[in-house]
C-alpha cells in the first residue's frame, strides 16, 4: 500500500487481513484552520486500520490532537485535548484504488472540538465591575455584591406588593 499524500492511500494490492497506518498529519492538511478560537499547535495522530469488503473499504481507529482555546469564564489560554476514540467509516464502490480520509478524519475532529470551555471546574472568572481574573487576585469587589456572586434576586424581596383581589 503507498500513500499518495497525507491521508489518501492506494489499496490495489490491499490484504484480507487489512493493513494497519500510523501517522501524524497538519491539521491544515484535513482543513481545519487556526480562526481565532481555537489554534493547533501541533499535528493530529492517528492510527486505523483499513480493512477491504466486497466492494469497499472499511477504516477503524483512532485520532487524537491538541488545541488551544480561551477558557470561556477567564479568557485565559488553554489546552484541549481533542480524541475520536472510534473512528469507523466506510467507503462504498472505491473498486480498490484510492481511499481519501481526509473528509472523515476532518469530521471526526470537528465533532471533538468542545462547544463550551472551562480552564479547570473552579474557574472564578473575570469580576464583571473591574475585569480582574479572579483565579489569580481576589479584587475586593465582591464585598460589595457587584461581582455577581450576589443573589440577583434579592432587590425583590424589599418589594411591598399589595393585595390584588
Amino acid at each position: 500500500m503507498v500513500s499518495r499524500g497525507d491521508l489518501s492511500f492506494q489499496v490495489v494490492d490491499l490484504p484480507d487481513e487489512g493493513v494497519d497506518v500510523e501517522g501524524e498529519v497538519a491539521f491544515s492538511a484535513i482543513d481545519v484552520e487556526d480562526d481565532g478560537v481555537f489554534t493547533f499547535p501541533e499535528a493530529l495522530s492517528y492510527a486505523l486500520h483499513l480493512a477491504p469488503l466486497d466492494d469497499g473499504i472499511l477504516v477503524r481507529g483512532r485520532a487524537s490532537g491538541r488545541a488551544v482555546r480561551v477558557c470561556d469564564r477567564c479568557l485565559e489560554p488553554c489546552v484541549v485535548e481533542l480524541s475520536a476514540p472510534d473512528v469507523c467509516h466506510l467507503f462504498e464502490h472505491v473498486g480498490r484504488t484510492v481511499v481519501d480520509l481526509t473528509e472523515a478524519l476532518r469530521e471526526d475532529i470537528l465533532l471533538a472540538l468542545p462547544q463550551a470551555l472551562l480552564c479547570r471546574a473552579d474557574c472564578r472568572g473575570l469580576c464583571p465591575q473591574c475585569g480582574c481574573n479572579r483565579n489569580e487576585a481576589d479584587c475586593g469587589c465582591h464585598e460589595s455584591g457587584a461581582d455577581g456572586d450576589a443573589d440577583p434576586w434579592g432587590a425583590l424581596d424589599d418589594l411591598e406588593l399589595g393585595d390584588r383581589a
